[in-house]
C-alpha cells in the first residue's frame, strides 16, 4: 500500500511539473477513420518545446453511444523528437461496438506522464 501511495505522488508531481511548463506538443493535424470493427486514428505532432521527447506515445480514445469506450496506444513514428522536428503518428483502436460518436487524442511519455499538447479537432 505505502508503495502505491509513493508512486500516486510521484506521478502527481511529475504531471504538476509538466503542466507548469507550458506547451511540449502542436498536433499539426489528425483525423478519425472509421472502420466496422475498428477505428484508425493518424496525424502530425510538431515539438514546440525546448528539449527533446523519447518514446513519445500518442493515445486514442473512441467513445460511443452510452458508456462504450475503446483505447489504445502507440509510439509516434520518430523515437527521438528534437525540438521543432514534426514526426507522424498512427494508432487502431479496436472497438466491438457500432455506434462511434468521438474520439480522443492525448500523447504521454514512457512513464505515463502526460505530455501538455495543443491539438485541433479532427478533420
Amino acid at each position: 500500500m505505502k508503495k502505491y501511495f509513493w508512486m500516486g505522488l510521484m506521478a502527481m508531481a511529475s504531471a504538476g511539473l509538466a503542466a507548469q511548463s507550458g506547451y511540449q506538443l502542436r498536433v499539426l493535424s489528425w483525423s478519425c477513420f472509421v472502420f466496422e470493427n475498428a477505428t484508425i486514428v493518424r496525424g502530425t505532432v510538431k515539438n514546440i518545446g525546448p528539449s527533446s521527447l523519447s518514446n513519445l506515445r500518442v493515445n486514442a480514445r473512441v467513445m460511443g453511444k452510452g458508456l462504450r469506450v475503446a483505447s489504445n496506444s502507440a509510439l509516434v513514428n520518430n523515437r527521438r523528437l528534437r525540438p521543432g522536428e514534426v514526426t507522424g503518428f498512427s494508432v487502431k483502436v479496436m472497438t466491438n461496438f457500432d455506434s462511434k460518436k468521438r474520439c480522443e487524442l492525448g500523447f504521454r511519455n514512457p512513464v505515463l506522464v502526460q505530455i501538455a499538447a495543443l491539438i485541433p479537432n479532427p478533420r
